[in-house]
């Protein structure tokens, strides 16, 4: 007897199970089917849809059909005739009732364009009104805006007494490309000429107030008086302009005249104002990020202040070099002519290998400024002369990689042409091995590791002094770099306490040159005298 269940159980699962008695589960995967060796009914599409309502199943057919005749498919096929204008209406007012939680609050201000107003905004009394892309498509396009909004900048160059179509403009322009422009590669120059020669319109690399800022900058390096006098009007009509419009409309124009003002302040000696401009653009991630990341490196390391961008941090590809076309001549930083006349020939310029090169250095500047001068930093002992000599060997090997174009040799002969971007690549690396390893050497104690640092620094003070002599021979101190003030302070100081008071006299005297162009030349000279 204890067989006959198991049997009966059995039998009854051999034996056929019609389509009636096992209903789909509508589950995946549907078990009932499974045993029922049936098609599961179960399709896929009706995973997110809800299934047939009571009501359905259970009317007659008349009915049914009349249910079904209320059915949209808008969101299955491609809609056709009077419903499908209802349908599409349908879809956009949803939509549009979905997008105000996310995209209202964007409203066009007096200028074109785009503010957040966030859900807290006193702005939000009309913020349910419909700010979708065919009310934004409405609008004009912002040219007529922008020709008037710098047709008014135009006017406050004039309250300063420049005229934008002057030769004097034109005469500033030459003199930064000639001879900044390697040391301010935030400026986007093919562009930047483009934008400036053509309409003015809608421009993304050109703006008035960066104009005037470069212009700020090239008129110092004028041989003529009265041209290096107005770069005091620039300044002013520059810094007018951003500080009322710049901040409240941020732009790459605006990062690079901010960062333009910076130099020009702190080459004339205001180091607190240069620091507070330095911070607009370096707060912004700027599409010129390499420019603005080795700017920042050389701001902090004059200033001896914290880094404020970080290389990891950029997303940037590697810059490579634009072919120079012969309309490009005039443009062209000096030496760049000299060293190849043939503007688009495949021979790799100086100028982006530089560049490249002072990426690299700005890394090791980076490093030094955040590990070993922090004021965060807690190395002390052993730590720290391990970070130091890390840092030391991070800068020879630099110094080895650099490539044929960019190196420098000062048993050459004097006739030799001087690329400044070149001398100024070395400036940089030299001023930094002093700053390395300066108080390490000036500590007053013996041993190796000091004479060492000591040997670094004044073989680096004495390549400085090289340096300067040449570019003053081949160019003149008056179109001097801003590194050549720091770089001529650093190899000074070294030779003061490490060498003779002979050496170091001839850097202070050549101070005086520079004093036409930068002002923190003169602050640099009274210091050195004083010591």
């Amino acid at each position: 007897m204890a067989t006959e269940p198991a049997k009966r159980i059995s039998q009854l699962q051999e034996m056929p199970i019609s389509k009636g008695q096992l209903k789909c589960s509508r589950t995946e995967p549907c078990q009932n089917c499974a045993t029922a060796k049936q098609t599961c009914e179960y399709r896929e599409i009706d995973r997110k849809r809800r299934p047939a309502t009571h009501d359905l199943q259970t009317s007659p057919d008349k009915e049914r059909d009349e249910m079904l005749q209320t059915v949209s498919f808008g969101d299955h096929l491609q809609a056709s005739g009077s419903s499908t204008n209802e349908n599409r209406q349908t879809a956009q007012r949803t939509s549009e009732d979905g997008g105000r939680r996310t995209t209202a609050h964007l409203q066009v201000g007096l200028e074109g364009s785009l503010i957040y107003h966030g859900a807290t905004s006193i702005y939000r009394a009309n913020a349910y009104r419909p700010t979708t892309s065919n009310t934004l498509g409405a609008l004009p396009i912002q040219s007529s805006p922008n020709i008037a909004y710098e047709s008014t900048f135009e006017h406050v160059a004039e309250h300063f007494g420049i005229n934008l179509q002057d030769e004097l403009v034109s005469d500033a322009l030459l003199q930064f490309f000639k001879w900044q422009y390697p040391h301010f590669m935030f400026i986007y120059r093919e562009a930047f000429l483009r934008d400036h020669f053509g309409e003015r319109s809608n421009c993304k690399y050109w703006s008035s107030a960066l104009l005037l800022s470069i212009c700020a900058l090239g008129t110092l390096m004028s041989p003529d008086k009265r041209h290096r006098q107005a770069s005091e009007q620039f300044f002013s009509a520059a810094e007018s302009i951003l500080i009322v419009s710049g901040l409240t409309k941020p732009s790459i124009v605006t990062v690079q005249g901010f960062l333009c003002l910076a130099f020009y302040e702190i080459g004339r000696g205001n180091l607190s104002k240069g620091w507070g401009f330095s911070g607009e653009p370096r707060n912004a991630a700027s599409a010129r990020q390499q420019g603005c990341y080795t700017s920042d490196k050389l701001i902090s390391l004059i200033l001896g202040r914290p880094v404020y961008l970080f290389y990891d941090d950029a997303e940037v590809e590697t810059t490579e070099r634009l072919p120079d076309f012969p309309e490009m001549a005039p443009w062209l930083p000096a030496g760049i002519a000299v060293y190849d006349g043939r503007f688009a020939d495949i021979n790799p310029l100086p100028l982006v290998p530089c560049f490249k090169e002072q990426i690299r250095l700005s890394k090791i500047i980076e490093k030094m400024l955040t590990k070993l001068f922090s004021t965060k930093s807690n190395l002390e002992g052993l730590g720290r002369q391990a970070c130091l000599d890390s840092l030391n060997f991070e800068l020879c090997s630099w110094y080895e990689a650099l490539p044929e174009c960019a190196k420098w040799n000062k048993w050459e002969p004097p006739s030799t042409p001087l690329i400044p971007s070149v001398a100024a690549l070395h400036l940089l690396f030299h001023s930094v091995r002093i700053a390395l390893n300066f108080d390490h050497a000036a500590s007053g104690h013996s041993g190796a590791m000091i004479d060492n640092a000591r040997k670094d620094c004044v073989s680096s003070a004495q390549d400085i002094t090289h340096i300067s002599r040449k570019y003053r021979s081949q160019y003149g101190l008056l179109h001097s770099p801003l590194i050549m003030i720091y770089a001529v302070m650093q190899a000074a100081r070294t030779l003061t306490l490490f060498s003779t008071a002979e050496e170091a006299q001839y850097l202070v005297h050549s101070l005086d040159e520079c004093c036409a162009a930068w002002d923190l030349a003169e602050q640099a000279r009274n210091k050195l005298t004083q010591m």
